[in-house]
């Protein structure tokens, strides 16, 4: 099954099926081992620069309407329509804190949100 979090500029709202949760900057989101995970990280027609980083490792990063580097494209996906940002096959080695990371068009930091991914399973 994919999970899928949502990761707002001002929130972070988790969805498993029909079970939804609307938190606070700093949230936990699921994934199972093997799995799939759906993250939205915005809606990236309003926002022209970003990265997606996982502790000091950047992930992902969209400048200009065109991705710039995506580290772990082998076994993601990102959806620029919907800001979606998908991750299959997740192991132990994806569990951690990551941080989106938004700028303006200037390039000046304009906000971050985390997000705490904890990858269940045998």
């Amino acid at each position: 099954s994919i999970q899928i979090c949502i990761v707002f500029a001002t929130f972070i709202v988790f969805m498993n099926l029909n079970f939804k949760i609307a938190v606070q900057d700093g949230a936990r989101c699921y994934g199972a081992l093997g799995g799939a995970v759906d993250l939205q990280l915005m809606d990236a027609s309003e926002i022209k620069r970003f990265q997606w980083k996982k502790g000091g490792t950047l992930i992902l990063q969209w400048k200009n309407n065109q991705i710039m580097s995506n580290i772990i494209e082998n076994r993601s996906l990102f959806i620029p329509s919907n800001g979606t940002f998908r991750i299959n096959n997740l192991s132990r080695n994806d569990s951690g804190e990551y941080k989106l990371v938004i700028f303006d068009s200037n390039g000046t930091e304009t906000g971050q949100r985390t997000l705490q991914m904890l990858i269940q399973g045998k």
